[in-house]
């Protein structure tokens, strides 16, 4: 994949993980009738995410992304390992970066 279409990507994910982001911290800050909406906007902005991501991405990603898929089915605990590692990594990169703008 060239270098300027693998940023194009990690820029969009970024986006679209910070507008999730977003939108899951506003379901927290407002408990209410409220955080069923904020909810719904973030399964929304992950949704849209992911189906741009899915129109960019080309041929032998999915190949590999099909294959790892079925290597997840395959070995759910590790996965889920896996899965929350990688999701703790992230929140703390958002974290980081969220404090670096301040």
């Amino acid at each position: 994949m060239p270098k300027s279409l693998t940023r194009e990507i990690r820029h969009d994910v970024e986006d679209a993980l910070e507008d999730v982001a977003k939108s899951l911290h506003k379901a927290a800050d407002n408990l209410s009738d409220d955080a069923e909406r904020a909810v719904a906007e973030a399964a929304k902005s992950l949704r849209a995410a992911t189906e741009a991501l899915a129109r960019k991405t080309p041929a032998p990603v999915k190949d590999v992304a099909r294959k790892a898929a079925e290597e997840a089915k395959a070995h759910p605990v590790a996965t889920t390992a896996a899965v929350l590692t990688a999701a703790a990594a992230l929140i703390g990169l958002l974290a980081a970066r969220r404090g670096k703008a301040e």
